[in-house]
């Protein structure tokens, strides 16, 4: 594959990885409802959810930093994919707030590692002038995974039920997992 060509594909499967790791940290917002009943839990514990998920989320940044450094961009993806899908599919099949509290780390810990990773590629792939905008266009497009939570993974869960809909998302990191070990590399 020509150079061009393979900077537009390693850039999309970064952005398809991204994709996929909001989709991932917005999934259980998508699903308050099921989540009371199915946990027996007020709105106040779940919300402790998004406070854990967050907290990991903003603790793990200078140490993924330093990781990238060290192991590099593509494994940190790869990593975190792995990570996210674990955490979904735990929480897929647990029914206790504890069990979906670990998920949850999980999740979090794996979008970690994803962004800034998937920008560190963008640097590396792209010219300097061009970087901005791609950073840009990556942080934009990743952000669908919000309408994925909120679309095609909130059908799953009315028409399938919580388990169906949480392993399918796992199954998506799973994919994003596979197509990163693939196609990304660290430099062109």
């Amino acid at each position: 594959m020509d150079t061009r060509r393979a900077v537009w594909v390693v850039w999309s499967v970064g952005v398809f990885a991204y994709l996929v790791a909001v989709l991932q940290r917005s999934s259980l917002g998508v699903a308050g409802l099921e989540a009371t009943a199915r946990f027996q839990a007020t709105p106040a514990v779940l919300s402790a959810f998004v406070v854990l998920q967050l907290l990991v989320y903003t603790t793990l940044q200078v140490p993924v930093g330093l990781l990238i450094d060290r192991f590099g961009a593509r494994r940190l993806i790869m990593v975190g994919a792995l990570i996210m899908s674990i955490g979904q599919l735990l929480l897929a099949f647990v029914a206790t707030l504890p069990a979906a509290f670990l998920a949850r780390f999980l999740v979090g810990a794996g979008d970690a590692l994803t962004f800034i990773s998937v920008l560190r590629v963008v640097n590396a792939w792209f010219p300097a002038k061009r970087a901005p905008l791609m950073t840009q266009l990556t942080a934009l497009l990743g952000q669908l995974g919000q309408v994925l939570s909120a679309i095609p993974l909130v059908a799953l869960l009315r028409g399938f039920g919580w388990s169906a809909a949480f392993a399918s998302a796992a199954g998506l990191g799973l994919l994003a997992l596979v197509l990163v070990i693939a196609v990304v590399r660290d430099q062109p």
